[in-house]
Parts: structure tokens; sequence; C-alpha cells
């Protein structure tokens, strides 16, 4: 449409001055100048470069204020035109500003269907692609979106376009943070930040350095964190962009919260949530709710973070958000221990386990590799034609030299194939055999398992078995008079051989479990043990920042090992301070420390239970060692043999 009347010209200008009545403030200067500038222009093709300027500043604009601007838009661009197209992209944005992220991804996958449409449109097809990865991400496609971010890579390079490309980065770095995988995300986000030195287009790409500080940050490298967010507020603050510089406040109110200093971080939590007020959107106001409860935990007011943080699950729950379903419980956890309601901080540890088992089922780890590869095949590939082309230009110059050798190369090429085929026959013969051979070690391997694991479980569970029948029998015979102590005995014994096997097809039931899974599962364990004991304080900690995946054989050895280790410390030591630590950083190690009377050498070198765990250390390839403690007590260090 454009201004071929007084009619559509008057119509242009009451749309826009009711605009203007119903938003009578701007958020930053520049929207202000915008909107002063579309006031004043009369001409169609600046009014119409005008108001997409503003669409651009959606980033520091409420929800309904950019939905009237693209209204105008398309009454002002003609159809299928490449600016009315810009103006459906920018609707995207305005479904994620109100809280419609699968609306958002819908309307990106049918523009692209369309795209081809319109002439000269491949800048706008790589925008609309990061447009998809940004929609996707907040919908928790995180495994979609990366691989629309290699899709946005290809194009990027094939176009030379430098901003693309380093966007394409910051979206697979922020779709790896969604799903916990930080050394992933650092990887890529700092790929996107040694791609280019050019200031504008760092400036234009400002979410890369705060995605990199709240990474440093997540894995306790607060000094690379402080470096990359004060990087990022600069840049936020140039452009004035008010949704990053929120973003950015509260991951450093995190920092300040991680350093102790609270004054700060209350300062930049209470900067970020009036921002909040002036532009909205849930997606990020359920991220305050759960920067909140995290601070109201650590400034020791559990019960505002306890409230503040149900409010943001029920928020994220209704906006299915499970990535933020995540970091709120696990703010809801932390304030539960500040409490000392510890059934519901055990509680919440469990849902945190079962959240994240079902994002990892979402986003496959070994799909988003393929997507890799699929990416890097592709690259080979296009480099491959690049090359093609540049020999086909030069071609006609080596034209009388190929045909002057045609003869011998024909013969040369003939005794070639057949000797090549010659070989070609003998390596399927020898691989055919190698396959074979292949296969019975497998199978033997896979016997040889079973037969460990039922000689195992019989092992184990069958003396909890002969004891409860033992039990039995003294209670129906009536040969002991007090039977509550045999009735004790029998309820632990069958509590036992119900745990035992519970945390035996935990671990079977999976083909690969990290060293953070088995954190979490002996830290829910270790709690409720330790309720059992409430004259002995213990400790637990955890710094894992290389995670590393085990087979089920070797994660149950050394779950058993630990928890024969602790309870030979509850049982024998008479301690009253318990320390636990995992430890993932070059080396994998899990360390018990207690305060009791130690052990000494003829102790180590015998008993049913040491024994046990030097034979399960020995089958799975664990190295334990027992350390006296000065001036009492005992350590016990369990290392990974196989990572060193």
């Amino acid at each position: 449409m454009t201004f071929n009347s007084p009619f559509k010209k008057r119509f242009f200008f009451t749309v826009f001055f009711v605009m203007m009545i119903c938003k009578g403030y701007s958020q930053t200067q520049i929207i202000d100048s915008l909107r002063k500038a579309i006031l004043e222009n009369k001409s169609t093709a600046k009014q119409q470069e005008l108001v997409l300027k503003m669409c651009e500043q959606h980033y520091s604009m409420t929800a309904d204020s950019l939905l009237k601007y693209l209204n105008l838009a398309k009454t002002i661009f003609p159809r299928n035109s490449i600016g009315y197209f810009r103006a459906e992209f920018f609707y995207n944005i305005y479904l994620l500003k109100a809280g419609k992220p699968k609306d958002a991804v819908a309307l990106c996958d049918s523009l692209l269907a369309k795209i081809n449409d319109v002439e000269n449109s491949q800048q706008e097809k790589l925008e609309l692609t990061g447009g998809l990865c940004n929609a996707l991400i907040r919908n928790n496609q995180n495994k979609e979106a990366i691989e629309q971010s290699f899709n946005l890579l290809q194009g990027a390079e094939s176009l030379r376009d430098t901003l693309a490309a380093v966007k394409a980065y910051i979206y697979l770095g922020w779709a790896n943070m969604e799903l916990g995988q930080n050394t992933e995300a650092i990887k890529w986000l700092n790929k996107g930040y040694h791609y280019s030195l050019n200031q504008n287009f760092l400036q234009q790409s400002s979410s890369l350095f705060s995605n990199i500080a709240s990474c440093y940050n997540n894995i306790n490298r607060p000094d690379s964190a402080f470096f990359f967010i004060e990087l990022a507020l600069k840049y936020y603050r140039e452009i004035q962009n008010l949704s990053g510089t929120a973003n950015a406040l509260n991951i450093r109110a995190d920092m300040y919260l991680n350093e102790k200093m609270y004054a700060k971080a209350e300062k930049d939590l209470e900067e970020a949530l009036e921002i909040r007020k002036q532009i909205g959107g849930n997606f990020y106001i359920i991220s305050d709710m759960g920067q909140l409860a995290f601070f109201y935990a650590s400034t020791n007011h559990p019960e505002k973070g306890i409230a503040i943080a149900h409010e943001g699950i029920a928020l994220a729950r209704k906006n299915n958000n499970l990535s933020k379903l995540i970091f709120l419980y696990t703010g809801l956890a932390e304030n539960y221990k500040v409490a000392n309601r510890l059934n519901d901080y055990a509680s919440s540890l469990q849902k945190i386990i079962d959240l994240k088992d079902s994002l990892y089922d979402k986003n496959s780890a070994d799909a988003i590799a393929d997507f890799e590869a699929k990416y890097e095949l592709q690259k080979k590939e296009n480099i491959i034609i690049r090359q093609q082309y540049h020999l086909a230009k030069n071609r006609y110059i080596i034209i009388g030299i190929v045909i002057f050798f045609l003869l011998a190369t024909t013969l040369g090429y003939m005794l070639y194939k057949n000797y090549h085929q010659s070989e070609q026959n003998k390596m399927k013969i020898a691989m055919e055999e190698q396959r074979m051979l292949s296969e019975r070690a497998v199978q033997l391997a896979e016997e040889n398992e079973r037969k460990r694991i039922a000689a195992d479980l019989h092992d184990n569970l069958g003396s909890y078995a002969a004891a409860i029948s033992s039990n039995v029998k003294y209670l129906k015979e009536g040969v002991i008079e007090n039977s509550n102590s045999i009735t004790s005995q029998l309820e632990e014994n069958a509590h036992s051989m119900v745990t035992q096997l519970s945390d035996t097809i935990w671990i079977l039931k999976n083909e690969h479990l990290s060293f953070t899974k088995l954190a979490d599962r002996f830290k829910v364990w270790i709690l409720r043990l330790m309720q059992n004991y409430p004259e002995v304080k213990y400790h637990y900690s955890e710094n894992i920042i290389n995670d590393v995946e085990f087979t089920p054989t070797k994660i149950l050895h050394v779950f058993l090992i630990l928890k024969e280790c602790v309870n030979n410390a509850l049982k024998h030591s008479q301690c009253t301070d318990l320390r636990i630590q995992f430890l993932s950083d070059g080396i994998i190690q899990v360390s018990i420390e207690d305060n009791g009377k130690g052990i000494d050498n003829n102790t180590v070198s015998g008993g049913n239970g040491i024994e046990n765990i030097k034979y399960r250390a020995i089958e799975s390839g664990w190295k334990v060692a027992w350390q006296q403690v000065v001036p009492h007590g005992t350590r016990v260090v369990i290392t990974d043999d196989t990572t060193n």
C-alpha cells in the first residue's frame, strides 16, 4: 500500500496519532528520536525506513508498543515487498515478547516456506533463520535450535556475512547453556568472540559477552566472568538495549552473590527489575524470579525466596519453560536448605534430577553431535565445490596436455583399476573376518558382564534374603522373647534390600551415566541417611567442571564403594563431623573424610567391608586410598584410574 490518495494519508497519520496517545513516553533516547522523526517526515519512502528502524529497537520496547508499529508498517508497505516481509518477521519477536514461543516458531517456519517467492531475499532469509533459532530456544527445542544454528552459520559463511556468523555462534552457545553444557557453550561463544574484531559487530552482538560471563560464573571462574560482563554492559548501554542491560545486571548480581557482595547484588537486581517494568516479557521475568530466589537464600530470607520461587515455577509451567523450571527448583532447594526444611530440600533435589533427565531426553546429545557432524561435512563439500569452480576456469589451458596424455592415462587407469579391484576384494575378505571376530568378542563380553552382574546381585541381595529368612524363622518359632529387635532387624534388612535393588536398577537401565548424575543420586541418598545420625554434622561439596560419562557397571561399583565408606565412618569411627567432596577438574575424584578415631594399617589390610571395597575398585578401575588425618580421623580418596 502506498500514499496514492488523501484518504490513505489521513488514515496513516490518524493511526500514528492514536499510537502516540496510547504511549506517551519513550524507553530510550533512540526510540524518542525515531518517534519524532516519523511524525515530522512526510515522504513515503522515509516513513517506511523510519518505521522499520523503530521495529529494530524491539529489545527496548513493550510488546504493545512493538505491535502498534508493526500494524503501521503493514499499512505503508506493498504486499510481497521486502519491507512487508520484514514487518512479518518482527511480528515473530512480538509473539516472543507476549509469551507465545510456540506461535513464534510456527510463524518463522511459515515465513521460511515462502521466502523464496520474495526477490533479493538472501539477507532476510539469514535474519529469519536467526529468529527461528531464538524462538526454538525460548520453546525448549534446543536440539532443533542447534540444527538451525548450523544452517545459519553455513548460510552466513556462503554470503560472507560476519554479523550473521557471530549470531550463529551466539545461538549455538545459548542452546548449550539451556542444556546445562557450560563448557560446550563456552567453546562456541569463544568462536564468535574471535570471529571478528570489528567493534560495530561486537556492539551488535552484546549477548555474546553476557552469555560467556554467565557460563564462566557457572563453572566458578569469577575473574573471566567479571571481565566479560563489564564488556556486555558497556555495549548494551552504548546501543541503549534495555532488555540486554537487564539480563547483564541479573548475571552480575549472581556473580556478586557468589562473592558475598550483597549490597551490590541488590542494587543490580533493583535496577534490572525497573527495566523489566518498562519492557515486560514473561521469559525474562521468570529468570528474574529465579535470581531473586537465590538472592533471598544468600541473604538468609528463605521464606521470601520460597514464595518467589513457587510463583516463578507456576509461571514457568504455564509457559512450558523446562530449562527455567530447573533454575527455579534449584533456587527453591537452596531456600529450603537455608530454612532447614530437609524433607522439602530432598524433594526439590529429586525434582531437579527428574527435570534434567527430561531435558536430556528431549534434546539428545547424540542428535546434537550429528547436526555438528553434518555441518562440518557440508562445510568441506562447499570448499570442494569452490575448488572445482576454480579448476573449471583453468580447464581450457590444459586441454592440449590432456589430449596428448589421454592414451597413456587410459592404459594406466585400466591397470590401476584391475589392481584396485583385486585389493578391494582382499580388503572385503579381511573386513568380514574382522567383523565376525568382533561380534564374537562382543557376545563374550556381554555374557561375562551378565554373569558378573548376576553374581553381584546374588552376593548382596542373597545375604539380605538369608537374614530375612532367619528373622522370620525366629519369629515363627518364638525362640527369642523380645521380638522387637528381630522385627527391627527384619525391617532394616528389607529396607536395605529394596534400596540396593533400586540403586542397581537405576544404574543399569542407562547405557551411560555421567559423573554429575552420580553426584546428584549420592546427594539424595546421603541426605536421607544423615537424618538417622543427628549427632553427626556433614558437609557436602562438588566441583564438577569436566563432566565424564561412565558405564553402568563402573558407576554401580563406585556407588557401592561410597556407601560402604560412609557406613564404615558412621558405624565404626565415632566421628562427629563428616565431609564429602566430588571433584572433576582434570581428575575424577571423590573423598570422604571423618574426624573419628582413625584407622590403622591392620584395619585397612583386613575385614570383609575393606576387602569388598578393594575388590570392587580392582574390578572397575577405581583406585582407593586410606589416609590418616591429623590430629585424628580418616580420609578415603576414590580416584578414577582410567582418566589419568
